[in-house]
């Protein structure tokens, strides 16, 4: 016979294997790393000086149309966005399949210990 669980215990069971929200964790990823991109263009830029920024502007080879200007500093926010969006996305993804995977053993580890005591005495 199974024994009631506490509410305590199942409402930690269930924040334990919660599954990310795949949107919510993109836009905030997204939004950490164009912001990061765009703050150290921003501040190459308002630092100046020659030259300004050659290892951040090698970004340009992987970010179409991104400079280490002001205007290149919003192109490579939307990059940045786009790169952490996805990044953010699949790791949420890959988090919820891993989680479900779990789950499906746990599941069947105590099926096969509820059930196999009846199978050893057919």
């Amino acid at each position: 016979m199974v024994e009631a669980e506490s509410p305590e215990l199942e409402a930690g069971l269930l924040l334990a294997f919660a599954p990310l929200h795949r949107m919510a964790l993109g836009v905030a990823s997204g939004i950490v790393m164009g912001g990061l991109i765009f703050a150290a263009t921003l501040f190459l830029v308002v630092k100046g000086g020659y030259p300004v920024g050659p290892n951040l502007a090698l970004l340009g080879e992987f970010m179409y149309g991104y400079t280490v200007t002001l205007a290149g500093a919003l192109i490579g926010f939307i990059w940045g966005f786009g790169i952490g969006f996805f990044i953010g996305w699949m790791f949420a993804v890959a988090h919820n399949v891993a989680i479900w995977l779990w789950l499906i053993v746990i599941r069947s580890q105590a099926e096969m210990d509820q059930y196999g005591d009846f199978l050893d005495h057919m």
